[in-house]
């Protein structure tokens, strides 16, 4: 297992929430120095660098920020099984938690929709503009994705995931009813060049709508510029002008007045799932794809258009929608494993003691135990006092046979299991990927032999 102190979670995040190091210093876990040397440890042992130093300050690289939020992801859930020992519950009758990223116009009535037809996973929300949230996948700080990808926005790339799409969607034109093209059923672009256009700007549909008008010479006038395509479509009915819009996020029924019309040059966005493939199962994932296709198939055809869904929605026995089987919601999460927040000075379980517990647990014996982590028995035994004191939990127990783990340290390794492997597979993706460029050299790694320097002899 790599080793990631909780000090290391916290220079990371100290280094997100001040842009330096500063911080670390004026609150008293260590001197900036410490924590410049142990940053860069940490990005030797990576082969990567961590974070940007500049003139205006520190920031985290992307790497940074994956191994940030991977950290927050295990020491959450060390905290969780130890707050929540005295419960009895065993880890498999904990629910999962599943940090869902989805874009804003998603958001709405999903975590209904989702409680209802998956009540034994908790889906924890987050709603963002599509931009981040494919930024907060490939930071590992989502364990799934819902958004738009279109040719000029492309999604995250992992190759460590499963992607699945969930449609595929043309834009359309959107035309007051009495102008003079919307008798006509496929609209070209080239016919557009006078017409006035209404621009959205940002959302979904404004990488599509700029390459577009882009394309038109010479370039339309836009009359408006708003932010949301239901106040472009309100202007469209009105009259001043013509709009792009996306037929599914128009939340229902276009406004009386407003036709739709689609165009001879294809502009089509795909709505893509990405899931985690460590923390979603893929029976899950599957059921989830196609409940989030068959809500897509219902949310656009509400509004007349038809849907280009790339698979037909199998039929997998999932329940109804909450209001018509009256599904049961999920009993609440006593402590979210998400939101871990840094502890005070005397966090005492370290993710480097699940290593520890898991020898112990394997060996059976604490004799056995000591001679694998390469220390002795009583300092072995003196560590293991010092972790039941600080945690004030039992974690092992003496046998006929030897030394046995407790039930609160089977808990604790079963808990924390998904969140140590992902660490590991972020620290071997790390360490494959190279070395950065300006990094230095990792500790004992033999560098390129210099060639020898002859001197020169001396004129006579």
């Amino acid at each position: 297992m790599f080793d990631l102190r909780r000090s290391d979670v916290v220079l990371l995040q100290a280094v997100v929430d001040h842009g330096s190091l500063h911080a670390v210093e004026r609150d008293g876990w260590m001197t900036q120095s410490s924590a410049s040397r142990r940053l860069v440890k940490l990005e030797r042992r990576l082969r990567t660098a961590l974070v940007s130093r500049g003139a205006t300050g520190t920031e985290p690289t992307e790497a940074g920020h994956a191994l940030l939020h991977v950290g927050r992801r295990l020491l959450a859930s060390i905290d969780f099984a130890i707050a929540t020992t005295h419960l009895g519950a065993g880890a498999a009758s904990r629910l999962p938690v599943v940090e869902f990223a989805v874009g804003s116009e998603w958001a709405y009535g999903l975590d209904g929709h989702l409680a209802g037809r998956f009540p034994d996973v908790v889906f924890d929300i987050v709603p963002d503009d599509s931009h981040r949230i494919w930024q907060r996948f490939e930071r590992y700080a989502a364990d799934a994705a819902l958004g738009w990808e279109t040719a000029r926005r492309p999604m995250a790339r992992r190759g460590d995931v499963l992607i699945r799409t969930i449609a595929e969607e043309p834009q359309q034109i959107a035309l007051p009813s009495g102008h003079p093209l919307a008798e006509q059923g496929i609209l070209d672009l080239r016919g557009l060049t006078g017409a006035d256009w209404v621009a959205v700007v940002g959302g979904d549909s404004g990488d599509d709508q700029g390459w577009a008008l882009s394309r038109l010479t010479p370039v339309p006038s836009v009359s408006f510029t708003v932010r949301s395509q239901g106040a472009a479509l309100d202007l469209v009915r009105r009259g001043y002008g013509i709009a792009l819009v996306s037929p599914s996020s128009l939340g229902g029924s276009p406004a009386r007045g407003v036709v739709l019309r689609p165009l001879r040059q294809k502009f089509v966005r795909r709505l893509r799932l990405a899931v985690d493939p460590l923390a979603i199962p893929e029976p899950l994932a599957e059921d989830l794809c196609a409940s989030l296709r068959r809500r897509y198939v219902l949310r656009t055809t509400a509004h007349g258009s038809v849907p280009a869904v790339t698979q037909q929605d199998p039929d997998r026995g999932t329940p109804a929608d909450p209001a018509d089987a009256g599904c049961a919601v999920p009993p609440p999460v006593l402590l979210s494993e998400l939101h871990w927040s840094s502890p005070g000075r005397c966090g005492g379980f370290e993710p480097e003691h699940l290593h520890l517990l898991r020898v112990i647990g394997r060996t059976g014996s604490l004799n056995q135990a000591a001679s694998a982590l390469l220390v002795t028995q009583p300092a072995l035994t003196r560590r293991i006092r010092r972790l039941e004191a600080s945690c004030g939990l039992p974690l092992v127990h003496s046998t006929a046979r030897g030394t046995s783990l407790s039930a609160t340290a089977r808990r604790l390794l079963a808990c924390t299991g998904p969140a140590e492997h992902r660490l590991d597979a972020l620290a071997n993706h790390l360490r494959q990927s190279g070395p950065a460029a300006g990094m230095p050299p990792a500790e004992g790694a033999a560098g390129p032999v210099p060639s020898p320097v002859r001197p020169r002899k001396a004129p006579r």
